[in-house]
């Protein structure tokens, strides 16, 4: 009688649930790191495939809530909306979408398959969202600054391959030629190797986005003037409301220095 392991199988689990232990061994193949341009040619395409879906809440967002656990439920929230997204509109999104002309995806997704087979679709779904998920993780992280202090820290494990992964056998010459091919490992690939303080959320329209810039705050020019004038009327309003304490005197007047001759 064949003994029954499934007892034994780790399932997709948070850190609390598997413990630190098993989590402190670093691959040993450390990548090097991508250059910017370079990063942003590779990792762009898999940022645009996970703004077909709802994008997350923002930091700011979360700050604002009462406390970590209602944090914890608007993420979840946000999951579970992202898994319930229609199979055949993801598709459509992404039929419609530049996306759908470049070699990097279209080499790695069957888009006959998509179109025509509700399990591939179905799996398409599966796959969209796990990148998602895994690019709010990293944005989710702490500041550089604390990443520096601590060294390595770990930040997303998974167990279930989401991909719609598909095996190849051909013939060519008399000779079988096999290929793999991973969605999901070929948006690992690119993602191996980048600066993490450069996968970053856009505070306008909540997208994700790859900062060639350290100082990019949004995610393109039109997001970035919306930005700078909401930025404006915030700090024209705290200028107005000092500007009313100083002339009620609850607020001292700044004393300028006068230069001397």
């Amino acid at each position: 009688m064949q003994e029954d392991n499934s007892a034994n199988l780790v399932p997709n689990r948070s850190i609390p649930e598997i413990g630190i232990k098993a989590l402190q061994k670093l691959p040993a193949n450390a990548p090097e790191p991508k250059p910017p341009s370079r990063a942003h040619e590779l990792l762009r395409p898999w940022l645009e495939l996970a703004n077909l879906l709802p994008p997350p809440p923002l930091r700011n967002e979360l700050k604002r809530l009462q406390n970590d656990l209602a944090g914890i439920m608007r993420l979840n929230q946000w999951e579970a909306e992202c898994r319930k997204f229609p199979a055949a509109e993801i598709v459509r999104r992404f039929e419609r979408s530049p996306l759908a002309q470049k070699a990097v995806i279209v080499d790695s997704l069957d888009l006959q398959l998509l179109r025509t087979d509700e399990e591939q679709a179905q799996s398409f779904l599966r796959l969209v969202p796990e990148i998602a998920f895994t690019l709010r993780t990293l944005i989710g992280a702490p500041s550089s600054e604390v990443l520096k202090k601590l060294g390595d820290m770990f930040l997303k494990r998974s167990y279930v391959n989401p991909a719609t992964s598909r095996s190849e056998i051909w013939v060519h010459n008399g000779l079988l030629v096999t290929s793999f091919v991973d969605p999901y490992v070929d948006f690992l690939t690119a993602l191996s190797g980048v600066e993490l303080a450069r996968v970053r959320q856009c505070g306008v329209c909540s997208q994700f986005f790859f900062a060639l810039r350290k100082d990019q705050q949004a995610c393109s020019k039109r997001c970035n003037a919306t930005r700078r004038v909401r930025d404006w009327r915030v700090n024209q309003a705290r200028h107005e409301y000092r500007r009313k304490l100083r002339a009620s005197g609850l607020l001292k007047s700044k004393r300028t220095k006068r230069r001397r001759s």
